[in-house]
C-alpha cells in the first residue's frame, strides 16, 4: 500500500532545487525583459535607470509602461497557473482550467457589465462610478455564478461527478462566450473590447501593475501552505475524510476561492486561456503529482510563461512593420500553449 502523498516527508533535495532554479530564471528574467519592447534599450541603460538614472524619458518608459506591465503579466500568469492547479485537483482531470470550464468567460461577463454599468446608470440619469474594486467584484461575482452551476451540473449530471463537472463547465463557457459576443455587438469600441477579451495588458495603470507584485507574493505564499489539502482532495472523498479532511468546507473555499483570483485576473487584462492547462501539467511532469511542490512551482513557472508571452505580443507586431499596436497576448499563449500541450500528450503516451 503506498503512502499517500499528504504523510510523506518533503525533503530539501525535493523542493529547493527546482524552486529556486524557477526564481533565479524568474529574476534573471525581470531586466532582460525591461530591455525588450517597441523601443529597445540597452541592459546597461536599464540597470542605470533601475539605480536612480536621470533621464526622463528611460524613467517613464521603465517605471511608469514597462516595469508595472512586467508585474502584471506575473501576477496573472502565477494565478491563472495556480487555479489551474486547483481546479485539476478538484475535478481529479489534468484538463481543468478556469477557461475550459468556463469560470473565465463568466469573469469577462462580469467585468463587461460592470464597466458598462456607469454608461447605461448616465442613460437613465443616474451617476454611477464603481472602480476598479466594483469591477473586480462584479468580476469575481460572474466566476462564483459560473462555479456554483457547474457544481449544480455536477451534482446531477449523469456518470462521474469529475466527467459532468467538466462537460457542464464546456457547455456553461460556451453560454458565456454567446453572452459575451452579444455584450460586445452593443459595445460602440468593438476592436479594443475584443482584444481586451483576448488578453490585454496594455492598458494597465501602474498602480494595478505595482499591486499585481504584492498580488504574486501573497499567491506565491498561500501555494505553500495548501498543497496538503489538495493532496489529500485528489485521494477522493472517502480518503480524504479518513485523513481528518473536512471535504466539503475544503472544496467550497477551493472553487471559491479560485474564482476570486480567476476574477481579479481577469478584471485587469481579460480572459487568458492555456496557462492553468499547460504549466500544472508541465511542472506535474518534473516533480510529479505532489501539490506541497506543483502549487508554488505553478505560480511562480505561470509567471515566467506570460511574461514572455507578453514581451512577444508587444514586440512581435512592431518589429514586422504591421500597424495596429500589439498582438492580444491571450492569442499568444494559444498559439504557444495548444502546441506544447499537444507536444507534453504525445511526448507522455510514447514514455
Amino acid at each position: 500500500m503506498p503512502v499517500p502523498l499528504s504523510r510523506r516527508r518533503l525533503t530539501r533535495k525535493n523542493f529547493l532545487p527546482p524552486f529556486l532554479g524557477l526564481s533565479a530564471l524568474l529574476l534573471l528574467l525581470l531586466p532582460l525583459t525591461l530591455s525588450i519592447g517597441p523601443e529597445l534599450i540597452s541592459p546597461t541603460e536599464v540597470l542605470s535607470t533601475l539605480l536612480g538614472g536621470t533621464n526622463n524619458i528611460l524613467n517613464t518608459i521603465i517605471f511608469d509602461l514597462r516595469l508595472p506591465r512586467i508585474f502584471l503579466a506575473v501576477g496573472v500568469g502565477g494565478a491563472l497557473a495556480a487555479t489551474g492547479a486547483v481546479f485539476q485537483a478538484l475535478l481529479k482531470n489534468p484538463l481543468a482550467e478556469p477557461y475550459i470550464l468556463g469560470i473565465s468567460n463568466g469573469c469577462v461577463v462580469g467585468t463587461i457589465v460592470g464597466i458598462n454599468l456607469p454608461i447605461l446608470a448616465g442613460m437613465v440619469g443616474l451617476s454611477l462610478s464603481l472602480g476598479q474594486v466594483g469591477i473586480t467584484l462584479l468580476s469575481f461575482g460572474g466566476g462564483a455564478l459560473v462555479t456554483g452551476i457547474v457544481l449544480w451540473i455536477g451534482r446531477r449530471g449523469p456518470g462521474t461527478g469529475t466527467d459532468s463537472l467538466l462537460l457542464g463547465g464546456v457547455m456553461v463557457a460556451a453560454i458565456g462566450a454567446a453572452l459575451i459576443f452579444l455584450l460586445l455587438y452593443f459595445l460602440p469600441n468593438v476592436r479594443g473590447a475584443i482584444q481586451w477579451m483576448l488578453g490585454d495588458l496594455s492598458h494597465v495603470s501602474s498602480d494595478i501593475g505595482y499591486v499585481s507584485a504584492l498580488f504574486f507574493l501573497g499567491l506565491l505564499s498561500c501555494s505553500f501552505f495548501v498543497g496538503n489539502s489538495l493532496n489529500m482532495i485528489a485521494l477522493g472523498e472517502e480518503q480524504a475524510v479518513s485523513l481528518g479532511l473536512n471535504m466539503r468546507r475544503a472544496t467550497t473555499v477551493a472553487y471559491l476561492g479560485a474564482s476570486l483570483v480567476v476574477g481579479i485576473a481577469t478584471s485587469f487584462c481579460g480572459a487568458i486561456g492555456f496557462i492553468g492547462l499547460v504549466v500544472p501539467h508541465m511542472i506535474r511532469r518534473i516533480v510529479g503529482p505532489d501539490h506541497r511542490l506543483l502549487m508554488p512551482l505553478s505560480v511562480i513557472a505561470g509567471g515566467i510563461f506570460l511574461l514572455l508571452c507578453d514581451t512577444a505580443a508587444r514586440s512581435l507586431l512592431p518589429a514586422t512593420g504591421a500597424s495596429g499596436g500589439e498582438l492580444p497576448v491571450g492569442a499568444v499563449t494559444a498559439l504557444v500553449g495548444a502546441p506544447l500541450f499537444i507536444r507534453l500528450l504525445t511526448k507522455e503516451r510514447k514514455g
